[in-house]
């Protein structure tokens, strides 16, 4: 137990200090409970994650996409993040990994001008505008890129109380399939009269 406990310890002082990370699992096993704490903070602390899938060559009867599906299901933030399958024994897709972090990077560095971002807004409240709550509506007054590596970014709201996680997870899927941010936990912020993070 104690070595457990250390090896959580160093693993966290490992991602604090990363800014990318390779998230490895064994085909054959799946996704861990303990690889899915590992995601989970990989997520939380902002750091941006590579999915490989080693021991590809061992597996049989199981096509890519099935495995990619089972572990999405259990980390939803994995969906987001780009996958490599391959065989470290073999050497199958190794040379790869460098040009998929090298993009990871360069999406975790992008920045989105206002102006565009605007533009995006303007066109998820066309699509979809956000339910009367108790006889009011949830107005988006516009919204900014605040950070980068990892993107954070700000949206200016009439109540922020009135955002709900719905309208939200519309927003950010929105969001992805425009601007992909492939790899990188993406940050809303709202503020209004009070300010909530989401």
């Amino acid at each position: 137990i104690a070595i457990d406990k250390f090896a959580a310890i160093r693993t966290e002082e490992a991602l604090e200090k990363a800014d990318i990370c390779l998230l490895v699992l064994d085909s054959q096993d799946g996704i861990t409970a303990q690889e899915k704490k590992i995601a989970g903070l990989i997520e939380e602390l902002g750091k941006s994650c590579l999915l490989l899938f080693n021991k590809w060559d061992l597996v049989k009867n199981l096509k890519m996409e099935h495995a990619l599906r089972g572990v999405r299901e259990e980390v939803p933030f994995l969906t987001h993040c780009p996958t490599l399958f391959l065989s470290a024994q073999t050497g199958r897709n190794t040379d790869k990994i460098y040009p998929a972090l090298l993009n990871v990077w360069q999406e975790r560095q992008k920045r989105i001008p206002t102006g565009e971002l605007n533009r995006f807004i303007a066109s998820c409240l066309q699509k979809y505008h956000p339910p009367l709550i108790t006889g009011k509506r949830l107005r988006i007054y516009y919204m900014t890129q605040t950070q980068t590596a990892p993107p954070k970014f700000t949206l200016f709201v009439n109540h922020p109380d009135l955002f709900l996680d719905t309208y939200k997870k519309y927003l950010i899927n929105q969001f992805r399939e425009s601007y992909q941010f492939a790899g990188a936990p993406l940050t809303f912020e709202l503020r209004g009269k009070n300010y909530t993070e989401i």
